[in-house]
């Protein structure tokens, strides 16, 4: 696990390195990408600004759930979403096999190797966006971290599962290239407060694909505005990851490499 773990140390310090040669390119894209994610949050500003409101609250609270769950996806984006096009890519040019030869778990091996430096601007504008945030806000106890901080777990856990699903995909249907906008359609539920939705829709991105525990449920445990049915969520957030898991792994088993 230790050899492992610094295996993927240095595949990131290369990637890294490698994007630095054209620092240029990399803080445009940085910046581009930011712009992009603060599109959301700047809409639900002009929507309070002009005398509308989520039922129930207030505008600090909307911009602190559209801000967690940015800082999810800019922890997911850079370290474990690049397995999406490293599949799709791996697979298209036929090279996916050479790491089917590793001395590694496949699953492993794409993911190392699928780190984008480039998300890493996404990361650094969920943190800064969370930071302003949370000043807004009334501020939370220690024991309302503790509770965030577990359920960013199960929110990390739950966009690895899409992305193991997504990567999955590619290895039957090789010209979905699209699966990204696939994934922002549904993921984008998680952005806002569960009130603005009908109840038999909460029912289908609570229960079925947990998308509320991307940004809104770890919200709420800072807000103080935690359900009952947080930890039917978590659960079903387990379950959505172990099914990925099964799912990626029976792609694989039926993927017939280049010569197929």
């Amino acid at each position: 696990m230790i050899s492992g773990f610094r295996a993927y140390i240095e595949i990131v310090k290369t990637s890294f390195t490698s994007r630095m040669a054209y620092r240029g390119d990399f803080w445009i894209s940085a910046v581009m990408t930011i712009a992009g994610e603060l599109v959301v949050p700047l809409v639900t500003f002009l929507i309070y600004r002009s005398g509308a409101s989520f039922p129930g609250w207030s505008l600090s609270e909307a911009l602190l759930i559209q801000a967690i769950f940015l800082l999810s996806k800019g922890i997911a984006f850079p370290f474990f979403f690049g397995i999406v096009w490293n599949t799709l890519d791996r697979v298209r040019e036929g090279t996916f096999d050479l790491l089917l030869i590793k001395p590694r778990p496949a699953l492993w091996m794409a993911l190392v190797t699928g780190f984008q430096p480039d998300g890493l601007g996404r990361l650094l504008g969920g943190i800064a966006l969370t930071g302003a945030a949370v000043r807004l806000v009334p501020q939370a106890g220690a024991a309302d971290w503790l509770l965030f901080a577990v359920l960013m777990l199960f929110s990390i856990m739950v966009l690895f599962a899409f992305a193991l699903f997504m990567s999955g995909i590619l290895f039957r249907w090789v010209g979905s290239s699209r699966v990204y906008e696939m994934f922002d359609s549904v993921a984008s539920f998680g952005q806002y407060p569960r009130t603005i939705f009908a109840k038999s829709f909460v029912g289908l991105v609570l229960q079925a694909v947990p998308v509320l525990m991307i940004g809104y449920f770890p919200a709420a445990a800072l807000l103080g505005k935690l359900s009952a049915d947080v930890w039917i969520a978590a659960a079903v957030s387990f379950v959505f990851f172990l099914l990925s898991l099964v799912f990626w792994h029976r792609m694989l088993g039926n993927y017939t490499s280049a010569g197929g």
